[in-house]
């Protein structure tokens, strides 16, 4: 037993609490360390296990603190076929290119697991994708931000290495992928030699057990946890014409037993189609732990986008439904910038980073709208940041004086009875 889980083992239902956010966290950053106790790993591994996932714990890795990472498990890993491939969340063409010349850079003998995995060179990805075609700004890019923020790759200074998400990969993945090796592009022939670089200490990854005599009922427990892997990998809401069964109420209750011991729930959108969401309490906890929130900067360029595309087209009669995404409405670059409180080059990237997100997208190049990941938002949610929006577009009106009451009421009291400090307003965005 580690240090930190020899503490107290917590009663059943702090575990059922710090079970739930420890998927969370593993959902919401992919990553998280592995400092809980042996009861809450225990039994987030049932939990994953009953949603089709496995825990993979590393350790040896670049930090000190082993770490947790989540992965799919071999029967249930989303496969075509069940949704629309334009549904899917994956990388897009110059990354995927990046990410195929790393893991052979980084895995040249398909006998062994490409976990570790060995060093390679920065300058010789760049060369190599670049010779193939790809922009060297958007392979720079790939390096640097998509895949580290993927965990695909660990990027230093001059070296990369793979990353944790490389070992929660299925076996049925690994096995293709070994048998395409041949097909990955191959380092060039004048590439820094790979024996020269610095190996560090070899990480090792090993699947935590799990007890799976507590799987719901269902009718079908492979169908139930398929399509909740769809909704989890899906880049918006999947029609329910692509998931008839979650129309039957038997087969909808299994999905909720399940999602809920991770933190998870489901939802409906206003169009009767389905998605997946962070359960409120659990949203909060996160919050609280500044895990998988927005940097300040992203929060005030959302709040710009939202006020733009939605708050003042609803003002003006042009936005006729409560839903964030669907309308018509964009911004350019060029009319958030006219808020002079925030740099052009700092806007941009923020837009950037709230697109990787989801909470932005784009209708054509250059013309930003809500993003879909604001579909995953429960009522109540969608509700706050309603309230949100008020707030930061009439501070001093009647309306955000009475929000500004209503959450102080709600806000839990301390030991003198003043209300306790909760969260800025645009926490909440």
């Amino acid at each position: 037993m580690s240090p930190e889980s020899a503490a107290a083992q917590p009663s059943g239902s702090d575990t059922a609490v710090q079970t739930a956010l420890l998927l969370a966290r593993l959902r919401a950053v992919g990553v998280a360390p592995a400092t809980v106790s042996d009861a809450v790993l225990a039994a987030a591994a049932a939990a994953a296990c009953h949603n089709g996932r496995r825990i993979i714990r590393i350790h040896g890795a670049a930090t000190s603190t082993d770490v947790l990472v989540l992965g799919w498990d071999g029967d249930t890993a989303p496969a075509a076929g069940l949704v629309s491939p334009q549904l899917w969340l994956g990388l897009s063409p110059v990354p995927t290119l990046v990410w195929a010349a790393c893991l052979r850079a980084a895995w040249p003998e398909p006998g062994l697991a490409p976990f570790p995995g060995r060093p390679f060179p920065k300058t010789g990805i760049v060369s190599l994708c670049s010779a193939l075609g790809a922009d060297r700004k958007s392979v720079e890019q790939a390096l640097e931000r998509t895949l580290p923020d993927a965990h695909l790759i660990v990027a230093e200074k001059t070296v990369c290495r793979l990353g944790a998400a490389v070992a929660a990969l299925p076996p049925a993945v690994v096995e293709g992928l070994r048998r395409g090796h041949h097909l990955l592009p191959a380092p060039q022939a004048d590439a820094p030699d790979l024996e020269q670089l610095p190996v560090p200490g070899q990480a090792s990854a090993h699947e935590i057990p799990a007890e799976t005599d507590a799987v719901p009922e269902a009718s079908d427990p492979y169908v139930v946890r398929s399509a909740i892997a769809a909704l989890e990998t899906a880049r918006r809401p999947v029609p329910r014409g692509a998931l008839p069964l979650l129309a039957d109420p038997a087969m909808r209750s299994a999905a909720e037993e399940i999602l809920r011991p991770c933190g998870r729930q489901l939802l409906q959108t206003a169009d009767g189609n389905w998605t997946t969401g962070f359960c409120d309490s659990v949203a909060d906890a996160l919050v609280a732990e500044g895990t998988g929130t927005l940097g300040t900067v992203d929060r005030a360029v959302l709040a710009l986008v939202l006020l733009h595309t939605v708050a003042i087209p609803r003002a003006q009669g042009r936005h006729r439904h409560s839903r964030w995404t669907g309308e018509p409405h964009a911004v350019t670059l060029a009319a958030l910038a006219s808020n002079r409180k925030i740099s052009k080059v700092a806007m941009s990237a923020a837009l950037r980073r709230l697109k990787a997100a989801g909470m932005v997208a784009e209708s054509t190049t250059g013309h930003y709208v809500p993003g879909p990941a604001l579909d995953r938002l429960s009522d109540e949610r969608s509700s706050m940041l309603w309230e949100d929006l008020i707030l930061v577009g009439r501070p001093d009106g009647h309306l955000a004086a009475a929000i500004r009451r209503r959450r102080l009421a709600a806000l839990p009291s301390d030991d003198d009875g003043r209300p306790a400090d909760g969260p800025a307003e645009t926490d909440h965005v």
